[in-house]
């Protein structure tokens, strides 16, 4: 079994600002892919879609409105979700004491290493641009 990428971040902003960056797909298309096409109610398809790398099928798998977000993707693009590898995402979002949340990311379900390095790698590019765009 490949271990899960696991990443914890402590950000100044709401549960409710994090939560429209994890959902709106204006917001998630700022920070994490280049647009998304996404809607929250559970067991809808949607997309990830990045200028260079293409068209990611997912498929919201929980929501519970500013708590838990988890979302199953496509590992490669322009497939079907069950046409390929997918993999779980999980947001976990915790407000913390005296303001701010703590955010929990869990990716599951790789069926090589070299998948897992390759977002391992990529998760912090991506969780970089999130703190920034939360700045903004």
């Amino acid at each position: 079994m490949i271990e899960p990428i696991e990443r914890t971040l402590e950000l100044d902003a709401s549960p409710d600002e994090v939560w429209r960056a994890l959902t709106d797909p204006a917001g998630i298309g700022s920070w994490f892919s280049d647009r998304a096409e996404v809607d929250l109610s559970g067991g809808t398809e949607g997309a990830f879609l990045w200028n260079e790398h293409g068209r990611y099928a997912m498929r919201v798998e929980r929501c519970e409105p500013k708590t838990h977000l988890a979302w199953r993707w496509a590992r490669d693009p322009g497939k079907p979700l069950d046409q390929g590898d997918s993999t779980l995402v999980e947001w976990t979002l915790t407000p913390r004491t005296g303001g701010g949340t703590t955010l929990h990311l869990r990716e599951s379900g790789f069926t090589t290493e070299a998948a897992r390095q390759d977002n391992d790698g990529g998760w912090n590019a991506e969780l970089d641009e999130l703190v920034e765009h939360l700045a903004a």
